[in-house]
C-alpha cells in the first residue's frame, strides 16, 4: 500500500458532511477513485492542503471542479461545486474557502448537494482518507 502521505502546510476535511461512498466502493463505473460527501445544500468547501489551484472551472459532467496542487506529486480533485471562489494559479491554504456546493434542487433528495474529492498521486489515484486521518 501507498504510505499516507506527510502534511504539507496542514490538512483540512473540505466539506462538513456525510461521507456517502467510500473509496474502492463498488458503483456502475467500477470501484470509487475518491469520496463522494454528502452536505447541506449551499455548504462552504475549503481546500484540503497548502498548495496551488491548477485548474478551476466547469468540467464535463462535474460542475465546478477544482484542482490543488498539494505539492510532492499530489494533487485533490474536487468536484460538483457550484460556486467556485479559487481561480486557477492562486496559492491557497489548508481549510482556505474554495467555493460552495449547489442548491441541492438538481436531483438530491432533501436538498443535500454532493462533493466529489479524489487525492490522486503522479496521477494514480489514492485513498485520501490517509490524508485526513494523520492530521492528529
Amino acid at each position: 500500500p501507498t504510505p499516507a502521505p506527510e502534511a504539507r502546510g496542514g490538512r483540512a476535511v473540505p466539506v462538513a458532511g456525510r461521507l456517502t461512498r467510500d473509496f474502492g466502493d463498488a458503483g456502475a463505473g467500477g470501484p470509487a477513485r475518491g469520496l463522494t460527501y454528502a452536505a447541506p445544500a449551499g455548504a462552504r468547501v475549503v481546500s484540503p492542503c497548502g498548495g496551488r489551484a491548477v485548474f478551476s472551472g466547469p468540467f464535463r459532467s462535474y460542475g465546478q471542479l477544482l484542482i490543488v496542487d498539494c505539492g510532492g506529486g499530489y494533487h485533490f480533485v474536487l468536484a460538483g461545486l457550484d460556486r467556485l471562489d479559487a481561480e486557477a494559479g492562486s496559492r491557497l491554504l489548508a481549510g482556505e474557502p474554495v467555493g460552495v456546493l449547489g442548491s441541492g434542487d438538481s436531483g438530491n433528495a432533501g436538498g443535500r448537494a454532493m462533493l466529489y474529492l479524489e487525492l490522486r498521486r503522479n496521477g494514480q489515484p489514492v485513498d485520501p482518507k490517509g490524508w485526513f486521518r494523520s492530521r492528529g
